[in-house]
């Protein structure tokens, strides 16, 4: 299985903790839980890559959140800042979202961006924006659909799918 999700999931965790080797633990923690939890898995909600990508993406969130809670009070030191630089712009596994979002308008990209990419909430997203939540929820669906459509066009945007998929999975169990 690591063979055939693991630098796709690698990817969706690279992109959310943005240190390699942080990533790297969340991905090892993530085929752990996996392997522990697989029978929790319905295949009658999704793929089992779309369930992996979840566990994945909620531990990659997991570890962002007990890391600010451990600095607090702290500051990044410069080796830390120049391995997420270098994360960010040297590692081609992670998933282009930029160029799958670029169809967006920026009300939409930045719903996306906040919700799945910086582990916003809805509710928390609605009050940083000022904007009523049901409009968060409206402009989700609606970036969904876009996406979706785009993507239905390129049909080489494998991971554009997977996405899409894991964007409609969350709106769903919302």
């Amino acid at each position: 299985m690591s063979h055939q999700y693991g630098p796709s999931v690698y990817g969706i965790i690279l992109r959310i903790v943005q240190n390699k080797e942080t990533a790297e633990e969340v991905l090892q923690n993530t085929l752990l839980k996996v392997w522990n939890k697989i029978e929790q898995y319905d295949e009658s909600k999704g793929t089992l890559f779309t369930w992996v990508s979840i566990v994945a993406r909620n531990s990659a969130l997991d570890t962002i959140r007990l890391k600010r809670y451990k600095a607090f009070d702290k500051t990044d030191s410069i080796e830390d800042s120049v391995s997420k630089v270098q994360a960010i712009y040297t590692d081609h596994s992670s998933i282009d979202v930029e160029k799958i979002t670029k169809i967006l308008d920026d009300k939409y990209k930045v719903i996306i961006d906040k919700l799945y990419l910086e582990g916003y909430s809805q509710s928390d997203l609605a009050e940083e924006l000022g904007i009523p939540l049901g409009t968060v929820k409206t402009r989700l669906r609606k970036a969904i659909s876009l996406l979706r459509e785009n993507l239905k066009k390129d049909k080489k945007v494998y991971l554009g799918v997977f996405i899409i998929s894991l964007l409609v999975w969350f709106v769903l169990c919302q």
